[in-house]
């Protein structure tokens, strides 16, 4: 698990799963004996936090209903959770995409 803040508070999360992904003879060596570096996480994060921008500058979309501290929150009528479309499926683009090494996604 691996985390990312931003300079405005938003957290973002990405979980590896290394065992269920084939890996090449080297790369998993490779992985083995140093882990995950954050220069191969950063073209992930970077990504992830683009396709954020680009939700927060939908006029369609509101932050506030996703605000933790939000009246819809606490009453059980809004989530935390994005249910942007556009948003997930370039999430799953990311996820589909990325891999040790890459320096661009």
């Amino acid at each position: 698990m691996y985390g990312w803040l931003t300079s405005t508070g938003v957290k973002f999360v990405i979980i590896i799963d290394m065992e269920g992904k084939p890996a090449g003879a080297s790369e998993a060596k490779h992985n083995a004996l140093h882990g995950i570096r954050e220069a191969d996480l950063k073209p992930a994060f970077r990504a992830l936090h683009t396709a954020y921008i680009r939700l927060l500058r939908n006029p369609f979309y509101d932050p506030d209903e996703h605000a933790p501290n939000s009246h819809k929150v606490k009453s059980g009528s809004g989530s935390m959770e994005i249910t942007s479309p556009l948003f997930i499926k370039e999430v799953e683009r990311i996820g589909q995409a990325w891999y040790p090494g890459i320096s661009s996604v």
